[in-house]
């Protein structure tokens, strides 16, 4: 008998597929459904084989343009990823003014979190508006090792 997907399970799935890299608090938080019970239904769903794996999406209009943009402009997601080589250059975005980065970013490190900005002024910036959530985190970070 075929198992028949509830608003719980749709809404977890949504989440998910947004950035797969959440949380099960996150994707509780999001949905409105309890932290055990969006693990409980994520299991559910990866045992009976619905959700067979949760991949990266690769944004390759990130990539530095030394591979020929017809190479890159595969339809299928698996032959995309064989362009993937050691080498290969990401564009970046600053994480403050959004400009695109040229040449080696200023990088803020903190927890298990890098930002990369353009300039020292827009690194300085950025910590000012968000010094409370760094250390914030931080703080979380230290108690969670």
């Amino acid at each position: 008998m075929p198992i028949e997907l509830d608003d719980y399970d749709v809404s977890i799935i949504k989440s998910l597929s947004k950035d797969g890299r959440k949380s099960f608090r996150q994707v509780s938080r999001e949905t409105g459904i309890t932290t055990p019970t969006v693990k409980a239904r994520f299991e559910r769903l990866q045992n009976i084989g619905f959700i067979k794996a949760v991949v990266p999406l690769i944004d390759f209009g990130k990539v530095e343009n030394r591979i020929p943009i017809s190479e890159l402009q595969i339809d299928n997601q698996t032959q995309r990823m064989k362009k993937i080589k050691r080498g290969i250059k990401i564009l970046l975005d600053c994480d403050f003014c959004r400009g695109t980065i040229a040449g080696d970013p200023q990088v803020l490190r903190f927890a298990n979190y890098e930002r990369f900005f353009c300039c020292t002024s827009c690194k300085s910036e950025y910590k000012k508006k968000y010094g409370g959530r760094i250390e914030a985190i931080e703080k979380r970070h230290i108690t969670n090792i």
